[in-house]
């Protein structure tokens, strides 16, 4: 059963509404589920930051090992509470002498 919402102009004109009534429903409904979504990933960010903060991976030179361990932290989030310990071992070539 279609329920319809109808509105009359001035001219004593029938129109259905429903279609733009359920159009911005639907609108309004993933634009919070948009929100909601960044909202979640913004704090799952954070908390990787406190999580890499209380590592000590802001500690000492910043070398390509320091800065990949920090960013796959960052990148953990609230996995690094549930015993998740990711450390990334590499090296930059040096220039030739």
């Amino acid at each position: 059963m279609w329920v319809g919402f109808f509105v009359d102009d001035d001219q004593g004109n029938r129109h259905a509404v429903a279609w733009r009534y359920a159009l911005f429903v639907t609108t309004m409904l993933t634009e919070v589920r948009m929100h909601i979504g960044s909202v979640l990933l913004v704090i799952w960010l954070v908390i990787g930051g406190i999580a890499a903060g209380q590592r000590g991976d802001y500690k000492g030179p910043v070398d390509c090992s320091s800065f990949s361990t920090a960013a796959v932290t960052i990148l953990a989030g609230g996995l690094n509470y549930a015993h998740v310990d990711p450390h990334i071992n590499c090296s930059t070539p040096h220039p030739s002498s």
